[in-house]
């Protein structure tokens, strides 16, 4: 993402918004319930927001999608206080003519030391454990998001990817380029997608942070345009009662001293051996993960057999039931082009934790050194459940509440992102769990659409 600023002072940042003409910097971090939160700060007082920081409450750690505030151990009260800094270097400039700015926020304590759950800086610590292996990584996402009309009607019925959709769709697609551009995000594919209403558009691959920082923002330019199409936007896992729900795939790869691990190895598919204990990583933890990646109480309406939304732990060659799908590219270009998409991940998640916890996962199968099991070539739930056993296949968890006690347990998983995280994140997604269970999936899936 091309950063609003190029030198690192704050006063000189400031001074450039300023002189771009911005009045106001909306800031915003996401919390553990996966809710965009803002923070907005007119640009005189700009300078000391950068410099001290924005007052916040811990308390927004245990907050949940419904702005019930749990609790834990450590986290929910009253008491105490963090401060909010916006990264101005990773900004951008969403609006020349009316003078609005976006920046990422960073969560510090009252002394500005980060503070350990903050976010992003998880997703930090996992690039550098990246680097003590000499290993760096890339990563992009696909955005999938429903469009719906003031009545709550799809913009499109299909047919899924159609000419007629994107015809229908023209003003706002070209409006949404344009404001993409303006904003410095890199757009590699925009479509109409299979289900009623669903688009999606795929972004150019960043290193970590800033890959996560491009799709926070390209959510919000999504959103500001289609209010000014008179739309509204949904990211939510499952959007319409009965219809296929919308994920947010991340891509990843790795390379060590410039050479693409994916791609030119002697292992299954031309992965290298560092690069088959990446996937094997990611792989091995994909049930336990999946409470930290389909979070909400809707996820597991879209994480269905047949969905292509990867129902199975389990990986293999352009496999699109596969949670992991390993992408070879097309010959001449797979030095370049190889990567690994993990599919079951959806919008109701964290995009910084689940990007850490890919990495992370993806980190500890190089420390101990995994063996990757065999690939699947065909659809695994086609495969009787007996077989599916002996080859270690496992269906990941069909609940929230089943999700929730093997992420709760994972010992990897709290050693990527920490006790306290997850102790958090186990808490905020229980109560949707308590609140909701009683309800019907279409009260469920209308709670969430509103929420993401």
């Amino acid at each position: 993402m091309s950063a609003a600023h190029t030198s690192q002072d704050p006063a000189d940042q400031v001074a450039e918004l300023a002189d771009a003409g911005t009045r106001l910097l909306v800031g915003t971090f996401i919390d553990n319930a996966g809710i965009t939160r803002v923070k907005s700060v007119p640009i005189g007082r700009l300078l000391s927001a950068a410099r001290s920081g924005i007052g916040l409450s811990p308390a927004f750690a245990v907050m949940c999608l419904d702005d019930h505030v749990t609790a834990t151990g450590k986290f929910g009260g009253p008491v105490g206080d963090l401060r909010l800094l916006p990264d101005l270097a990773a900004g951008a400039v969403l609006d020349t003519e009316r003078g609005i700015a976006w920046a990422p926020l960073d969560q510090y304590d009252q002394e500005l030391s980060r503070f350990p759950l903050c976010q992003r800086d998880v997703l930090r610590r996992q690039e550098r454990a990246a680097a003590e292996l000499e290993l760096t990584f890339l990563a992009a996402f696909e955005v999938e998001f429903t469009l719906l009309t003031a009545a709550g009607d799809p913009v499109h019925t299909g047919p899924g990817y159609g000419l007629g959709p994107l015809l229908g769709l023209e003003d706002f697609a070209l409006d949404l380029l344009a404001a993409l551009e303006t904003a410095g995000v890199d757009v590699e594919t925009l479509h109409p997608e299979y289900g009623p209403g669903q688009v999606e558009v795929s972004l150019a691959p960043r290193s970590p942070i800033a890959a996560v920082d491009q799709y926070v923002l390209c959510r919000l330019v999504i959103s500001r345009t289609a209010r000014r199409h008179g739309l509204t936007v949904s990211f939510a896992p499952v959007t319409l009662v009965g219809e296929i729900g919308n994920g947010s795939h991340i891509h990843f790869s790795a390379s060590r001293a410039g050479k693409n691990l994916l791609s030119g190895g002697n292992e299954r598919y031309g992965l290298t051996p560092v690069g088959a204990q990446l996937v094997a990583g990611v792989v091995d933890h994909s049930c336990e993960a999946a409470g930290l990646l389909t979070p909400t109480i809707a996820s597991y309406e879209r994480l269905q057999p047949g969905h292509w939304s990867g129902a199975y732990a389990c990986w293999g060659l352009e496999n699109r039931e596969a949670a992991v799908r390993l992408i070879r590219g097309s010959a001449g270009t797979r030095s370049e082009s190889a990567n690994v998409e993990v599919k079951s991940i959806d919008g109701g998640s964290n995009p910084y934790l689940a990007l850490a916890a890919i990495l992370g996962l993806a980190l500890i199968g190089v420390r101990e050194e995994r063996s990757l099991c065999e690939p699947v070539d065909e659809d695994p739930d086609s495969i009787p459940p007996d077989v599916r056993r002996a080859r270690g296949i496992h269906r990941l968890p069909t609940s929230l509440s089943d999700a929730l006690d093997l992420l709760e347990r994972s010992t990897a998983l709290r050693a990527v992102l920490g006790n306290d995280l997850i102790d958090c994140l186990v808490a905020v997604r229980r109560h949707e769990v308590t609140a909701y269970a009683s309800t019907s999936a279409a009260e469920r899936i209308e709670l969430v659409r509103s929420r993401y």
